[in-house]
C-alpha cells in the first residue's frame, strides 16, 4: 500500500503545484476566468504583482486586493509582516478616496463580470455575492482585460486601441503611494490626494494626508475627514497660485517635487546622487507618523540572499515633531510627547500615563493615577513631579506664568496648584503651569524640563535602612498572628471600597435611571432648561456625599447605543479647571442622563445681568477663562470638539464663582441634523448662534464657538444682554448692542460703554482690547474669524504686546445709526 499512496499523494501536490505557478504567471485578468486567494498576476518583467495579499496573522482568513513590489518569497500569498507589507504600493478601498481597504476572504473572487464591470464579490455569508470593490468606469462602457504594467499602473482596457480604450487605471486612484513615473494632481478621481495608513501592516484609513490642493498648494494634514481645511494644515509648500494645477511628481531618483502651472519646480525631496537611476526599486509614502518618505531596495539582489529590506533615501518635513496646526495640533496625541527614532516618529507616555489606544499610539496619553481634585478629597503630600529634561509641550496654553523664578519655587506653585498637569521650566528661569498637555516634543536641542506631576503612590517606595526593615519585619509577622482573619477581610473591604472610589474618579459610571430617580427624589429641584434638555439638582450618597446635576436630554432618533457609551466616556476623560466635569450617565430604555458635578454659583446669566454689576476685574478674568475653556475643547482633545451652543446660561460659577462652560460634548451625542435642528430653534439661544447654522450649503466648524464667544465677551464687557435693545444718544431709535458698542469704540467713546464703573475706567485699555477682540469674533464670513488659541493670546496680551487689530465689520456700522459726539 505504501508506494501506490505515495504515488497519489507526489501526484496531487504536483497538481496543486502547477495550479499554483500557473496562477503565478498569468500576466492579465480576462472575462470569464476570475482570480481567488491566494492567485495573482504579475507585470511582463515579474517586479510587480497584483491579486490577492494575505495579511498577518492578527487577521486570519482576511486578504487585501493589492499590488506589490515582488521578492523571494514574499508573493507565495502567505501572510505578511509588517515589512512585507511594506511593498504594497497599491490596494482597493471600499468606496470613497477616504475609505479604508477592502478585504476579502477565501470566498471572494475578482472577475471581469458577463456586463464588462471590474468588480471584487464574496460569498462568505452566503445567500449571494456581495461586490466588496468596483472599479469606476464610465456608463456605457464595457471592459475585458485587466493588464499590470511594469510601471505597477493597472488597467482595465475596452475594446479598440489607444489611450481612450483605458477605461479605468490604479495610476488615478493613488492610495497611499506614488511609484517612479506616478503623479498627483488636484482632480475628481484622486481628489489629490495620499492617505495614510492608521499603521504600517493596518490598511484602514489612517491620520494623515498629503494633498494637492485646489490652490495649488502642496499640504499636509492631520485628522482631515474631507475637503481641504487650512485649521487641518500641519505644514505647506507655499506653492500657490492663481491657476491652481500644481503636479506632484515621484522620479527613479527617489526625487520627489512639485510643479506649477508656469513650469516651475520646487523639491520636496532631493533625488539621490547621479548614477542611480535604474539601480533600485523605489517608492514614495505618506507614513502613518505623518511624514512623507521616499523608499529605495537594490535591484538583482538573489531571492534569499542579500538585503532585500527597504531604506528610507528622503523625508520631509524634516521636524515633524516640532509641527503643528493653526489649532495646535501635533503628530502626537495629548498627553504624549514625540520624539524621532530611526525612520519614524514615536510618541511616548510621560511617567505615571498610559496610552488611551496601546495600539494605536499616536492617540495620546492618560494618566493612570487618581487625579489632584480641588475639593479638598486629596492633598498635596499625595503627589510628586517628576523630571523629563529636554521636553516641552504647547507652552501657549499654559494658565499661569511665574517669571524669576527657581525650579524649586516652580514645583511649589504646581504642586499647591489642583488644576497643574504639569510645569516647564523654560529657561532655567520661567515657570508655566500647564493644565493640558499638549503638542509635545523631546529632543536635544530643546531646553525646556518638564515638571510631570503624578501620584506618589504610583512610584516605589523609599529605600529603608536595615535595622528599619528588621522592624518592620517582626512588627508585621506579630500583627498578622494576632489580626489575620478579622483583618484580612477588614484589608479586603477597605482594598475593595478604595478600589471602587478610584475607579469612580477616573472613568465614567454608568447609573441606572432608578439611581438618578432617587438621587433627585424623583426629579424633583429643577436647576433649569436648557437647549439640549432639563437639569435637576441631586446628591450621590456613596462612595462619598456630594451635590450632582443631573442632565435629562431630548429624545433624538440619532442616538446609537455603542456610540452614546463611547461618547460619554471620552467626554468623561475632559478634564480642564474652566469645564464641568461629567461624573457619569444613564443609558437605559429611552432614557440618556448625563451626571455632572454641581456648581453652587449658578449661571453666568444670573450672576452677570444683575442690577449691581461685578466687578470689572472679575469679568475680565472670567472671560479669559471661558476663553480658555474653549480653547481646550478645540485643540487639547485628541479630537476638536464644537460645543455649538455657548452662551451666558451654559456656563456656570462654582463656590469660588470661578466659570465652568457645561453642555460641552453634547454635540457628538445628540447627531448632526438633531444638533442643528435645537440650535437654531431654541429661542434663548438665537441671539448667540453664528451666521452660518442658517446657510445650507455653508461648513460649520469650531469656529461658531468663536461667535458665540464674542457674543458672550460683549456681554460680559457691558453687562447687557445681546437681545435687549438700546436707545441711540438722540433717544429717537433703538441699536442693536453690537452696532451700539462698535460705533462707540470706533468713535473713541469706549468710556461710555460702562458709565458709572470706575473699576474698568481705570483699565480702559484692557475694555477697549477685550471689545475690538469680540468685534472680531462676531465677523459674519467665518474664515475672518481668528482661532480660540489667537482670542487667548490677545485677551492675555499686555500693554505694547498686542497686536494691531482689524477694524469692526462693516455691516454692524451699516446697521446702526450714528452716535453723535457729545462736546
Amino acid at each position: 500500500m505504501g508506494p501506490p499512496s505515495s504515488a497519489l499523494f507526489l501526484a496531487a501536490f504536483l497538481a496543486v503545484l502547477s495550479g499554483h505557478v500557473a496562477a503565478a504567471a498569468r500576466s492579465n485578468l480576462t472575462a470569464g476566468v476570475p482570480m481567488t486567494p491566494p492567485s495573482y498576476i504579475t507585470s511582463p518583467s515579474g517586479v510587480f504583482a497584483f491579486g490577492f495579499r494575505a495579511l498577518d496573522d492578527s487577521s486570519p482568513g482576511k486578504f487585501l486586493l493589492a499590488t506589490w513590489f515582488r521578492s523571494g518569497s514574499d508573493d507565495d500569498g502567505r501572510p505578511s509582516g509588517s515589512s512585507q507589507l511594506q511593498s504594497v504600493v497599491w490596494f482597493a478601498r471600499q468606496s470613497s478616496t477616504y475609505s479604508s481597504a477592502a478585504l476579502a476572504t477565501a470566498q471572494s473572487a475578482l472577475s471581469v463580470t458577463a456586463d464588462g464591470q471590474l468588480a471584487l464579490a464574496d460569498t462568505a455569508d452566503g445567500g449571494g455575492n456581495r461586490v466588496l470593490w468596483r472599479a469606476p468606469i464610465p456608463s456605457l462602457k464595457r471592459g475585458s482585460v485587466l493588464a499590470l504594467l511594469d510601471s505597477s499602473n493597472l488597467q482595465f482596457l475596452g475594446d479598440g486601441g489607444g489611450p481612450e480604450n483605458v477605461l479605468w487605471a490604479s495610476f488615478w486612484y493613488p492610495t497611499d503611494t506614488l511609484v517612479p513615473g506616478q503623479s498627483l494632481t488636484m482632480d475628481d478621481r484622486s481628489q489629490g490626494k495620499l492617505i495614510s495608513r492608521r499603521a504600517d501592516a493596518e490598511f484602514t484609513t489612517g491620520r494623515f494626508t498629503m494633498g494637492v490642493q485646489t490652490d495649488g498648494n502642496v499640504v499636509l494634514y492631520v485628522d482631515l475627514l474631507s475637503g481641504n481645511s487650512p485649521d487641518n494644515a500641519y505644514w505647506q509648500a507655499h506653492t500657490i497660485s492663481s491657476s491652481g494645477n500644481t503636479t506632484v511628481t515621484f522620479d527613479d531618483q527617489g526625487g520627489l517635487s512639485s510643479t506649477l502651472y508656469n513650469g516651475d519646480v520646487q523639491s520636496l525631496i532631493s533625488p539621490v546622487a547621479t548614477g542611480s537611476a535604474g539601480k533600485f526599486y523605489r517608492f514614495a509614502r505618506m507614513d502613518p507618523d505623518g511624514v512623507v518618505r521616499a523608499y529605495a531596495r537594490a535591484k538583482n539582489v538573489p531571492d534569499g540572499g542579500g538585503n532585500t529590506s527597504w531604506s528610507v533615501s528622503g523625508a520631509f518635513p524634516s521636524d515633524a515633531c516640532n509641527k503643528r496646526t493653526s489649532g495646535l495640533q501635533g503628530v502626537c496625541g495629548p498627553g504624549s510627547y514625540c520624539t524621532e527614532q530611526k525612520d519614524r516618529l514615536r510618541c511616548v507616555c510621560p511617567s505615571g500615563y498610559t496610552y488611551t489606544d496601546a495600539q494605536h499610539t499616536d492617540s495620546g496619553c492618560t494618566p493612570v493615577f487618581e487625579p489632584q481634585s480641588c475639593d479638598g478629597e486629596n492633598n498635596t503630600e499625595e503627589y510628586t513631579l517628576v523630571d523629563l529634561p529636554n521636553t516641552t509641550w504647547e507652552t501657549s496654553i499654559y494658565y499661569k506664568k511665574f517669571t524669576s523664578v527657581t525650579e524649586d519655587q516652580c514645583r511649589d506653585y504646581c504642586l499647591n496648584d489642583c488644576y497643574c498637569a504639569a510645569a516647564l521650566m523654560i529657561g532655567g528661569t520661567d515657570c508655566a503651569e500647564m493644565a493640558a498637555l499638549t503638542n509635545g516634543r523631546q529632543a536635544s536641542d530643546v531646553t525646556t524640563k518638564a515638571l510631570i506631576k503624578v501620584r506618589r503612590s504610583n512610584n516605589p517606595p523609599a529605600r529603608m535602612s536595615a535595622r528599619t526593615r528588621t522592624i518592620v519585619a517582626v512588627t508585621v509577622c506579630v500583627a498578622f498572628v494576632l489580626l489575620a482573619f478579622p483583618g484580612g477581610f477588614l484589608a479586603r473591604h477597605y482594598v475593595t471600597k478604595k478600589s471602587r472610589e478610584r475607579q469612580d474618579l477616573l472613568s465614567v459610571r454608568a447609573f441606572s435611571w432608578k439611581e438618578l430617580h432617587r438621587a433627585t427624589n424623583g426629579f424633583e429641584k429643577l436647576l433649569g432648561k436648557g437647549s439640549f434638555g432639563e437639569v435637576y439638582q441631586g446628591e450621590l450618597k456613596s462612595p462619598r456625599r456630594r451635590l450632582i446635576a443631573v442632565k435629562r436630554l431630548i429624545n433624538s432618533n440619532e442616538y446609537s447605543e455603542r456610540e452614546f457609551s463611547n461618547e460619554v466616556q471620552s467626554i468623561g476623560q475632559i478634564h480642564h479647571r474652566n469645564l464641568v466635569r461629567m461624573i457619569g450617565y444613564c443609558k437605559e430604555g429611552k432614557h440618556r442622563m448625563l451626571v455632572l458635578e454641581f456648581m453652587p454659583g449658578g449661571s453666568l446669566r444670573g450672576f452677570l445681568f444683575k442690577p449691581e454689576r461685578p466687578p470689572w476685574s472679575w469679568r475680565a478674568e472670567a472671560a479669559l477663562g471661558i476663553a480658555r475653556g474653549i480653547e481646550y475643547l478645540h485643540d487639547g482633545c485628541v479630537s476638536p470638539i464644537m460645543h455649538c451652543d455657548i452662551k451666558p446660561d451654559n456656563i456656570l460659577l462654582d463656590g469660588a464663582y470661578a466659570p465652568k462652560i457645561t453642555d460641552f460634548g453634547i454635540s457628538k451625542l445628540l447627531g448632526n441634523q438633531q444638533v442643528h435642528t435645537t440650535v437654531t430653534n431654541i429661542r434663548g439661544t438665537r441671539g448667540y448662534i453664528a451666521p452660518e447654522w442658517f446657510r445650507s450649503d455653508a461648513r460649520i466648524d469650531t469656529k461658531v464657538d468663536v461667535y458665540s464667544f464674542g457674543v458672550v465677551l460683549l456681554e460680559m464687557i457691558c453687562c447687557r444682554k445681546c437681545q435687549d435693545p438700546l436707545v441711540d444718544q438722540g433717544g429717537d431709535e433703538t441699536v442693536t448692542l453690537f452696532g451700539w458698542a462698535i460705533q462707540l469704540v470706533s468713535s473713541q467713546r469706549t468710556e461710555l460703554i460702562l458709565p458709572d464703573d470706575d473699576d474698568a475706567a481705570a483699565d480702559m485699555e484692557r475694555v477697549e482690547r477685550f471689545a475690538r477682540v469680540a468685534f472680531w469674533c462676531i465677523e459674519p464670513n467665518p474664515s475672518l474669524r481668528p482661532t480660540m488659541h489667537h482670542v487667548v493670546q490677545m485677551l492675555e496680551s499686555a500693554v505694547g504686546e498686542a497686536e494691531v487689530l482689524p477694524d469692526p465689520p462693516a455691516c454692524y456700522m451699516d446697521s446702526a445709526p450714528l452716535i453723535v459726539s457729545s462736546v
